[in-house]
């Protein structure tokens, strides 16, 4: 079985979102992504699928500010985590699983495994 792993680095965007650390796992009969969301509650996690994507949106609890960071002075501040990722394969959205314990989340992905009945003539 070969695992294909994924890690990104954290990235913002003036809209007051970050996207968060994340890693994507493709296994033989499912793909598991799991995402790094400090400050967040489960019951602020809203997890969207596609047969190819997952969207993830995540209020944080408080803000966070930024001042003087990088080469320019300037304050930005983040109020929640958005991530889509376009995934390897086709999955069944409707047979996904998600668990969210400590700031990570975890997503289960079945992968479309589809068998077809050919009658022979």
């Amino acid at each position: 079985m070969e695992i294909e792993r994924r890690m990104l680095k954290a990235t913002w965007g003036y809209d007051g979102n970050l996207e968060p650390l994340y890693e994507v796992e493709d296994k033989e009969d499912e793909i598991l992504v799991t995402f790094d969301l400090p400050r967040v509650r489960k019951e602020n996690v809203e997890i969207n699928t596609t047969e190819d994507t997952v969207e993830v949106i995540a209020k944080m609890s408080d803000a966070v500010c930024w001042e003087r960071w990088g080469g320019i002075q300037k304050k930005i501040t983040f109020q929640a985590f958005r991530k889509q990722i376009r995934l390897p394969e086709k999955i069944e959205p409707e047979k996904a699983a998600a668990s969210f314990k400590n700031g990570i989340l975890r997503i289960t992905l079945p992968k479309i495994r589809r068998k077809v009945f050919i009658p022979i003539e």
